[in-house]
């Protein structure tokens, strides 16, 4: 996984990492496109937020806030203001 922004802080105790502006992430397949992005050792999770745009070999969606555990493999994506989330699947 490759994670660029213009500015982040590591924490070296607890290995949370915390990115801002301009957030772009990829692991080969999938993009990630936000303006901040939470990479949390401590809680197994990745939290992505503020204008994000996620793009993936089947699909791709725009939310708010997009949560992922790497222990259940869950993704919740959310809206601030309850709006719809706009995703596009292809097959």
């Amino acid at each position: 996984v490759n994670i660029i922004s213009k500015e982040g802080t590591f924490n070296k105790v607890t290995y949370d990492c915390f990115f801002k502006d301009k957030v772009e992430a990829t692991d080969g397949e999938t993009k990630i496109f936000a303006k901040n992005l939470d990479l949390l050792a401590t809680e197994n999770s990745i939290e992505v937020y503020n204008d994000v745009f996620v793009d993936y070999p089947t699909g791709n969606f725009e939310a708010d806030r997009v949560k992922y555990d790497f222990l259940t493999k869950n993704l919740k994506a959310s809206m601030f203001d309850n709006k719809e989330i706009k995703m596009k699947i292809f097959e």
